[in-house]
């Protein structure tokens, strides 16, 4: 694991039932844990538009051990965009990184 190519900061979140301002919501953000992460190119033939632009499907690389375990259900905010986890593939053989696939949330 290169940890020098993890230069982009991501924080994960999930939505529930919370209190705010003492009335009781059903979407209420939680934030769990923010990390470091790399965010590797897409090459052209895989991007979804002819620049190769990997805003709308990127993939996170994080270190394997985190504060919490990451849940497939989060999602994960990363330049002022909110991606939904598609994919989770901790490497359990070498125990050193997590690759996550996210999707863009809205527009």
């Amino acid at each position: 694991m290169r940890t020098t190519n993890m230069r982009e900061r991501i924080t994960f979140v999930s939505y529930g039932r919370g209190i705010v301002n003492g009335v009781p919501t059903s979407n209420t953000e939680t934030k769990h844990m923010t990390v470091w992460a790399e965010v590797p190119k897409t090459p052209l033939r895989e991007a979804s538009n002819d620049l190769g632009i990997r805003t709308e499907k990127p993939t996170f690389i994080v270190r394997f051990l985190t504060d919490e375990d990451i849940e497939p259900t989060w999602r994960i905010k990363w330049r002022g965009s909110e991606y939904e986890i598609t994919g989770l593939d901790p490497d359990y053989q070498r125990r050193d990184i997590t690759t996550i696939t996210a999707k863009k949330v809205g527009s």
